[in-house]
């Protein structure tokens, strides 16, 4: 997805782009469509859980999807930016940047042709008015649309998770970036600490609200704290800046570690990041490994290797992450390009196994999805949906033929 959002300046700036309706979803997607599989809705069946685990999900667009507890309520944990309990399904937004939510939806489709370099309207259209605008309106739109996209970004990776799965439902944890130039709030040690806590609480909440997958598409790279020390506190010298970006990876890491341990029944996907570097080079917290842990990187909507995609041994499985269809907060459908949307389609696909085999531990998801990918010309294991589901499908039949513990043979 494309990461680029308070006045009525800014306000002024946006309505006059004047978009038009996204394109039509874009032709090409023959490949992945051969590699799917849809599976009949059973209404004895039971749902299988998804954690979304990202920025938070317009509910409202998931009536009926949203797992609850005994008592009816939306199964729900969620951090502000200053890493403090805010348990609502989406970020408390300013009125100056919510009540543009039409515009900025129409920007980030605009930005998404950008991204894919298609030749629409409404990227002609934002590309003229991006040339047009002063150094002061360009500030202003970036942080409208910055603070825009964290928003809406869980949003999309929910509705690309739970494509065609009927039987599904989702946990949320929603987590909240910094925002601003300089960015609100500044890094510290104390904010480390607290999300390093926070992300053990949000884990602990997933496995305990039985999510069987969960989607990560962040990493916590240890670049974008060095870039917000960078930004609003350059007098800091560079080695403590560069140990406290270090503590804040590795303290995260610890907690994601022990917590994905714990929890042996799930399986955790995560996404390599954006930057076309080595997932070493980037260190995001996520750079480790577990049975249950799958890092995902994307390829195009031809099974291709893209130039943006972080690789590494550390990235196991590749799945389509090019104009992958979602919708964002209202409803409006974008075409979004990364590894971000590439996660929940292995995610979706780790549902669909879940559907025919619900006994698969999250290192047996893992082994399957991997275990029936091909490789592409240059070499990256591709998600095969079809050919995941029916091993799974073979391992639940082959189990269920097995004698029981108790059957005296």
């Amino acid at each position: 997805m494309t990461f680029r959002a308070r006045n009525t300046l800014a306000a002024a700036v946006i309505c006059s782009i004047a978009l038009v309706a996204n394109a039509s979803e874009p032709a090409g997607r023959g490949f992945w469509d051969t590699r799917d599989v849809l599976l009949s809705a059973s209404p004895t069946a039971p749902k299988v859980r998804i954690g979304i685990w990202d920025s938070g999900v317009d509910t409202a667009l998931f009536v009926g999807r949203i797992a609850q507890n005994e008592s009816e309520q939306d199964l729900i944990r969620g951090y502000d930016a200053f890493k403090l309990r805010q348990d609502t399904p989406t970020a408390k937004l300013p009125a100056s940047v919510s009540v543009w939510q039409d515009e900025l939806n129409r920007v980030l489709q605009a930005f998404d042709d950008i991204d894919s370099n298609v030749d629409s309207p409404q990227a002609r259209a934002l590309t003229r008015r991006l040339k047009q605008q002063s150094p002061e309106e360009q500030a202003l739109f970036d942080e409208a649309v910055q603070r825009w996209t964290g928003y809406s970004h869980g949003t999309a990776v929910a509705d690309i998770a739970l494509a065609g799965l009927e039987q599904a439902e989702i946990v949320i944890a929603r987590m909240e970036w910094w925002h601003g130039s300089p960015p609100v709030p500044c890094w510290n040690r104390e904010l480390a600490d607290r999300e390093a806590a926070s992300i053990a609480d949000q884990l602990k909440f997933l496995v305990e609200n039985e999510a069987r997958v969960i989607n990560m598409s962040w990493g916590r790279a240890e670049g974008a704290y060095l870039g917000n020390l960078e930004k609003c506190a350059p007098d800091t010298p560079i080695e403590e800046r560069s140990a406290l970006a270090r503590y804040t990876v590795d303290t995260i890491r610890t907690a994601l570690r022990d917590g994905m341990a714990a929890a042996p029944d799930v399986l955790f996907v995560g996404a390599s990041g954006n930057a076309g570097t080595s997932v070493r080079a980037a260190n995001p917290a996520t750079r480790f490994s577990l049975p249950n842990f799958l890092l995902v990187g994307a390829v195009d909507r031809n099974g291709a290797a893209t130039e943006w995609s972080n690789a590494g041994p550390e990235v196991t499985l590749y799945a389509n992450g090019d104009r992958v269809p979602a919708r964002l907060p209202g409803g409006a459908v974008s075409y979004p390009s990364g590894t971000s949307m590439a996660t929940p389609v292995i995610v979706n696909a780790a549902a669909k196994m879940l559907f025919v085999n619900p006994s698969l531990s999250g290192a047996q998801m893992r082994s399957l999805l991997e275990e029936t990918a091909d490789l592409n010309a240059t070499g990256q294991p591709l998600l095969h949906t079809r050919r995941a589901v029916e091993a799974a499908r073979k391992l639940a039949t082959h189990n269920e033929g097995q004698p029981g513990p108790e059957s005296g043979q």
